[in-house]
This record gives structure tokens, C-alpha cells and sequence, in this order.
């Protein structure tokens, strides 16, 4: 196993443990808009700067998944897009009095952002096919991040759904850590250096 490797998920695990940090804020935040009509600006300001700390870390591990694990470029590719996706609802967030046809609380914006967000974790499955307990693990993930689809019904904000993400992230990268510890996973990387085993035959032997 590559010494580095775990770095891919720690980061991954940091990235959303700020994105869930960032929802929780964001959810105060507007909760204070329609209860109280008060505009936090610091709250504003902190919500955003954890977020973009998250955006750093996802491409820390995303450039690490890139440098230390071989192929996987359908999984690596889909991280980058999902990363770009979610600056994308973040900037149009941010100036969504400036942008009429965005709205934030849309049937349409949670259940796309919900099964997009389903299809990325599904390409992780790639990082060793046929392993039980990556399945599992990614088998738990999408049953969290599509439950965020739930927030359609109460017409919630996105950031239910970036929350359900979140949390499953977390849940994610925790136990890969966990098999990757107990070597219960094994990822080719580069540099890994192939077993070498010798076959000697006795068949000629008197």
C-alpha cells in the first residue's frame, strides 16, 4: 500500500466535515432571515469562508487521488465535475437576488443535486470492484445522500441535500480509512512494487 494513500480519504473526510459545518451554518443563517428578518453578515461571511475551506481540502484529495492511485480516470473525472458543480450552486447562492431563475428551494435543483451527487459516490465503487466491503460502504452512502431528496417534500433549501452528502461523505471516507487500516482493500498506486514469487519445479528431480 502506498505510504500516502490514506491522505485521499483524510482529506475527503476534512472536506466534509466543513461542508457539514457550512450547512449547519447556512441553515441558521436563513432561519434568522425568516424568523427574525436579520441578516447576519459575519454568519454570512464564516458560512462561506468554511465552505471554501471544504472546496480546498476536496481538491487536496482529488490531486492526491490523481498523483498516488493508478487509472480510476472516470472516478477521478467525476470528482472534479462534482467539485466544479457544487462552487457553481455555491456562487449562484451567493447572488441569488441577482439571478432570477435561480431558486434555491426548486423540486427540480434537489432531485437533480440529490441523484448527481449518487452517481458520483457510485464511481468510487471502481477503486476495487467485487469488494464486499466497499459495496457496503457505498451501498450506505447513496442510501444518505439520496434521502436528501426528502427535503423536496418540506420545500427545503439545496443545502439539505448538501448536508445528506456531507454526512455521507464522512461516513465514506471513515471507513475507507477503516479498511484500508485492515488492509481489507488493496488499491494499486503508483510505485507499488509487484510481489515477486518463485516456482521451482521438482518434476526433472531423481
Amino acid at each position: 500500500m502506498h505510504p500516502k494513500l490514506k491522505r485521499c480519504f483524510i482529506f475527503g473526510q476534512y472536506a466534509n466535515i466543513l461542508f457539514i459545518l457550512f450547512a449547519l451554518l447556512a441553515w441558521v443563517y436563513y432561519w434568522s432571515i425568516k424568523k427574525n428578518n436579520l441578516e447576519i453578515v459575519a454568519l454570512e461571511i464564516t458560512a462561506y469562508t468554511v465552505e471554501t475551506g471544504g472546496f480546498i481540502f476536496m481538491l487536496f484529495s482529488l490531486w492526491n487521488f490523481h498523483k498516488i492511485v493508478r487509472h480510476r480516470y472516470v472516478m477521478k473525472t467525476a470528482m472534479l465535475i462534482y467539485i466544479i458543480a457544487e462552487v457553481v450552486i455555491m456562487i449562484m447562492d451567493f447572488n441569488a437576488d441577482k439571478i432570477s431563475f435561480y431558486n434555491a428551494a426548486s423540486t427540480a435543483l434537489n432531485l437533480s443535486h440529490s441523484i448527481f451527487s449518487a452517481v458520483i459516490c457510485f464511481t468510487y465503487l471502481s477503486l476495487e470492484p467485487k469488494n464486499t466491503s466497499l459495496e457496503i460502504a457505498i451501498i450506505i452512502s447513496e442510501v444518505i445522500i439520496l434521502s436528501g431528496m426528502f427535503g423536496i417534500v418540506f420545500g427545503l433549501h439545496v443545502y439539505v441535500s448538501l448536508l445528506a452528502n456531507a454526512v455521507a461523505y464522512v461516513i465514506f471516507f471513515s471507513i475507507m480509512r477503516f479498511l484500508l487500516s485492515q488492509e481489507r482493500i488493496m488499491i494499486d498506486c503508483h510505485g507499488d512494487k509487484a510481489k515477486e514469487y518463485k516456482y521451482k519445479s521438482s518434476f526433472f528431480d531423481e
